[in-house]
């Protein structure tokens, strides 16, 4: 209580107060609607892909990218792994298709994430890897997921993976805080419904290189400098006077 009050009386002696995301926004707004307050992203790109490659049906591999220092990420390629891949596996060996690799890269793995990867289980944990080896699998795995099931904010993982033009499956946690998620991005909650959509994007390229179309405009739209400027350039500019 003491530095929520020191936090609001700082925000009502400031012109305007930004915040990474309109859920943060939202709730100062719920405290007092006459502070001045703002959402802008925390992530800013002044550079864009060019070229993307669009055939999804010739890619392979479900990725996650996610360094294991911070706890969230553990748990969700342990949650992922022990009650969704399963899932999925089995709905599609059950259709007579080759169920995908799940492909897990992040620095500073654990032995328990290590022991995930067992012979012919389709777990391959490549732990840290290089920005090219990492901007590659990006461009040959056909799905990212972001199965995080704890945490608050806009989570970094998933404007990356918009970056790159993936096609995403989240969790409501995972989406937290991104405008506009359905239109960028696939949401289900619980393993059975995870794994349903997982399942449905992975048999759709198709819908894969739409996302993956979609994600370009909507970075440029969210995610660049100009439209960061857009939020802020009525602060900073002076008001004439009459």
């Amino acid at each position: 209580e003491y530095w929520k009050a020191v936090e609001t009386s700082l925000m009502y002696k400031a012109a305007m107060s930004y915040y990474p995301s309109y859920i943060e926004r939202d709730a100062i707004k719920a405290e007092d609607e006459e502070i001045p307050v703002k959402d802008i992203v925390a992530y800013v790109y002044d550079e864009f892909k060019d070229k993307i490659p669009a055939d999804f049906e010739k890619r392979e591999g479900i990725l996650f990218v996610g360094g294991f220092a911070h706890p969230p990420n553990a748990d969700a390629v342990l949650w992922f792994v022990r009650e969704v891949y399963p899932l999925l596996r089995s709905d599609m060996e059950a259709k007579g298709q080759k169920a995908p690799d799940f492909y897990v890269v992040g620095s500073k793995v654990t032995d328990e994430i290590k022991a995930l990867e067992q012979p012919g289980n389709g777990v391959i944990i490549k732990g840290f890897v290089s920005e090219e080896e990492l901007a590659e699998l990006y461009d040959t795995t056909r799905i990212v997921v972001v199965p995080l099931r704890y945490g608050a904010g806009v989570k970094g993982k998933v404007v990356e993976a918009l970056y790159n033009g993936a096609a995403i499956v989240t969790t409501s946690v995972g989406s937290e805080g991104i405008p506009e998620a359905d239109r960028v991005m696939k949401v289900a909650d619980g393993p059975e419904a995870f794994a349903d959509e997982v399942v449905k994007m992975y048999q759709d390229p198709a819908e894969c290189r739409r996302m993956c179309e979609e994600t370009q405009k909507y970075i440029r739209e969210y995610f660049s400098v100009e439209a960061a400027w857009k939020v802020i350039e009525e602060d900073f500019t002076p008001k004439k006077k009459r």
